[in-house]
């Protein structure tokens, strides 16, 4: 009987590892912290340095259909400090949805619109230090549809296809307060359609997208539009990327440029500059470093000026799993 037993826990444990390998699931993520420090921050009203924490873990499913058509979701957990230096509990995001099949690929639920997703655009560059206090697009006032790591997200669609050296992609996300009816001033996703395309060549990789969205507030919707360009490559032994924004409701377009250069087997310093936009702006700009520790474990740290002047800097380790 003991054998018995003993044999019926092995047999169990055993399927529950095959069950586990044929179910396609994927956990990946990352997790930082260390001081982040803004001078000014809020106009006073927040502290100007606090300790920076984030733990972000994808849980990914997929499965495939006969005809190699792919279905995969997404759920994501996150959890963040908050601007008063508290911890904030993690907290699970909406749901992304994804098909694919060839050069297509099409995602809906909780998902990021064209810019935000930089697939055809290199919207962010390289941004220097540990959370991206700044980078090559930093004086844009645009809001982003984005991926919610941490809400529902907007219910939406994003649809890309690749063909070779050339892409294109398409997004729209809903209000749905709007649907359901509602007359009071509540904060929602607004409307927002993009569409860009990407084409590589001679290893430099042009993209545009446009885009347009209205105001997240109910009954206070005007339309305002967007025109993203980025082109990205090399120069010798540096990772470059340039940017060109024209935002309706920014006073000017904003020009952006970021770079990353090795300087040993181990370090890149990252640097970025970001100019225009509201009239009030100043120039911003960062410049840091990344230093590889092995086992996708990186100490990374900047220091810079935002586009309302202020000091910004950053210093801690980022490790991925």
């Amino acid at each position: 009987m003991k054998k018995l037993l003993i044999a019926t826990t092995a047999l169990v444990g055993t399927a529950g590892v095959v069950a586990a390998d044929t179910a396609n699931f994927n956990f990946n993520g990352y997790g930082r912290f260390g001081i982040l420090y803004e001078e000014d921050r809020a106009g006073g009203t927040e502290e100007e340095t606090r300790i920076e924490s984030r733990y972000r873990l994808n849980i990914d499913s997929s499965t495939e259909t006969d005809g190699g058509v792919r279905f995969a979701a997404r759920i994501r957990v996150e959890a963040n400090e908050n601007a008063d230096n508290s911890v904030d509990a993690g907290t699970f995001s909406g749901a992304r949805f994804q098909v694919s099949s060839g050069g297509l690929r099409v995602r809906v639920g909780n998902i990021s619109g064209v810019t935000d997703a930089a697939e055809v655009v290199d919207y962010f560059g390289f941004e220097p230090g540990l959370v991206g206090q700044t980078g090559q697009y930093a004086n844009s006032g645009v809001s982003l549809p984005a991926f919610d790591s941490t809400g529902a997200g907007a219910n939406g669609i994003n649809v890309k296809y690749e063909m070779g050296d050339f892409a294109v992609m398409a997004s729209y996300t809903d209000d749905h307060q709007d649907n359901l009816g509602a007359t009071t001033d509540t904060a929602s996703a607004g409307d927002s359609f993009e569409i860009g395309a990407s084409y590589t060549f001679s290893a430099w990789t042009f993209g545009i997208v446009y885009g347009e969205f209205e105001a997240a507030a109910i009954g206070d919707s005007p339309e305002q539009d967007w025109i993203v360009a980025t082109l990205s490559g090399t120069i010798g032994i540096a990772d470059v990327s340039f940017l060109i924004s024209d935002f309706e409701g920014d006073d000017d377009a904003v020009f952006g440029a970021s770079a990353s250069i090795p300087v040993g087997a181990a370090t890149n310093i990252l640097a970025s500059v970001s100019d225009g936009g509201a009239d009030g702006n100043d120039t911003s700009y960062g410049i840091g470093f990344r230093h590889s520790l092995g086992g996708g474990v990186r100490l990374d740290g900047m220091v810079g000026s935002n586009e309302d002047g202020n000091t910004i800097a950053d210093l801690g380790v980022r490790f991925d799993f």
